[in-house]
């Protein structure tokens, strides 16, 4: 009898430490999701601080004061930000995160794991997209005569289109914030760890996260009720720092907790003063509190590249030995700031008669080359797709011109083409000049609803001008 209590005893410790075990194994793939979720947030900075570079440097040709915002470029960057092959940017590149959380989400919830692996598929999707905005915008800027208004406004809508990219970023997030909500284990009834920090740290990134919503939508009022609550949930977390000693943690533990009380305090010090008055240096005066708020003193004490609260509460989770969820960082958000010169595009109800000769030059059309799409706003890539002799084209869509004067290399410039619903629309290729090596070309590529690439070359000269028909049903 006493050896059955024994084995048995043994067998229910066995079972014990399995289920611990798999509970950590479980907890280690879904904080692979938060990982890769916040490691993709420090490279959306970059990209995200060069477009409000870009978005400076338009605003030197029109109505707009222009500051430097920042000291870099796309040149400091040549290599994709999310990728990094060279290692010098991150110790763990996101993508690589995303590799290891689709390889160790086969220890989850099947149903729950195919969505959050979707979830993190379509994100990389975006950030890739994102890496071509930031290559486009800047051939643009450096290879177009931006004293053209034409010129300007493609600029300024492939900014725009941005601003829908960091939105679906966001969007993406909080779809996996969901998914992981209901994939965390519940804690262990007695966990001292769990009731003496991470209670008050899932209080305080609520209030977090709720402020940063409220900021997004650039409510002032909603956003200072939003501080008062965050900045009690603060506080809460504080004294609760406050509590622990010090002096049984080990090296990493001390760094990490030491840091998030130092950088709570800076951001605490940060919503007492947002609380008194919505102020925003002059740099930021077109952008206004809330994007300043949110972009620059939020964010900043938030995420991993300000040593932030969440990621050195994340790192201080860590050391204790992965049986907690971390908690999610968060993307900036962006806007275009644009002159009333310089509109939004809108779509046309109708397309003008298709000329069959425009610009003193032959319209000639190869029917094997239209284009036939469902989208409302077509992206096109445009690019020299042979050997680059500098040549300079011009580019009329719809009657209108959406290039002037631009020197095409093998750099890609995205345009997004607004779409008559079913009508013809139609692009015309203009050379202004014949490069070394006429006549002058460019390859028109774009995406169809199934995410293939689809390409046609155009041709021009002096006499004649191809035309392209896009068809939107």
């Amino acid at each position: 009898m006493k050896n059955l209590f024994l084995f048995l005893t043994l067998i229910l410790a066995i079972s014990v430490v399995k289920a611990q075990n798999t509970q950590i194994t479980q907890t280690k793939a879904i904080n692979n999701y938060i990982l890769f979720s916040n490691e993709s947030d420090h490279g959306l900075l970059i990209i995200h601080r060069l477009l409000e570079l870009y978005n400076q440097e338009m605003n030197k040709y029109v109505d707009l004061p222009q500051y430097k915002l920042n000291l870099f470029s796309n040149d400091d960057f040549p290599e994709n930000i999310f990728e990094d092959r060279s290692g010098s940017f991150y110790r763990v590149s996101p993508y690589e995160l995303y590799d290891i959380a689709i390889k160790e989400s086969d220890v989850l919830p099947a149903k729950y794991a195919r969505q959050a692996n979707k979830i993190i598929t379509e994100m990389k999707a975006i950030m890739d997209d994102l890496e071509k905005e930031r290559y486009s915008i800047g051939t643009l800027i450096a290879n177009t005569d931006l004293n053209k208004v034409a010129n300007l406004k493609n600029v300024y809508s492939v900014l725009d289109a941005c601003v829908v990219k960091y939105d679906a970023i966001e969007a993406k997030r909080k779809e996996l914030h969901e998914i992981v909500e209901k994939m965390a284990p519940k804690p262990a009834r007695n966990d001292a760890f769990y009731k003496s920090f991470i209670v008050h740290y899932k209080d305080y990134l609520e209030s977090l996260h709720h402020m940063f919503d409220v900021l997004r939508s650039e409510n002032i009022p909603e956003s200072v009720k939003a501080d008062a609550s965050l900045l009690k949930s603060g506080r809460k977390l504080q004294d609760a720092l406050n509590d622990f000693a010090v002096d049984g943690m080990t090296q990493p533990q001390s760094m990490a907790f030491q840091e998030m009380k130092s950088v709570l305090n800076k951001q605490i010090g940060f919503l007492e003063k947002y609380s008194i008055a919505q102020t925003t240096p002059e740099e930021y005066k077109l952008y206004g509190p809330c994007y300043y708020m949110y972009n620059i003193q939020l964010a900043g004490t938030t995420n991993k590249y300000g040593t932030g609260v969440v990621e050195r509460g994340n790192e201080w989770i860590k050391t204790k030995g992965e049986n907690y969820i971390y908690g999610f960082e968060r993307p900036h958000f962006y806007k275009v700031i644009r002159p009333k010169l310089i509109q939004k595009d809108t779509i046309k109800h109708e397309v003008a008669v298709i000329p069959v000769e425009d610009e003193h030059r032959k319209i000639v059309v190869d029917k094997s080359k239209g284009i036939s799409t469902k989208v409302e706003k077509l992206l096109i890539e445009v690019y020299d797709n042979q050997e680059f002799d500098h040549d300079t084209i011009s580019l009329k869509f719809n009657g209108e011109w959406i290039l002037q004067k631009q020197l095409i290399t093998k750099e890609p410039i995205r345009l997004y083409l607004p779409l008559v619903k079913g009508q013809d629309n139609y692009l015309i290729l203009y050379a202004d000049n014949l490069g070394s090596i006429p006549p002058n070309t460019c390859a028109i590529r774009w995406v169809n609803e199934k995410g293939k690439y689809n390409e046609v070359v155009m041709k021009s000269d002096f006499n004649t001008s191809e035309m392209i028909v896009i068809r939107r049903e």
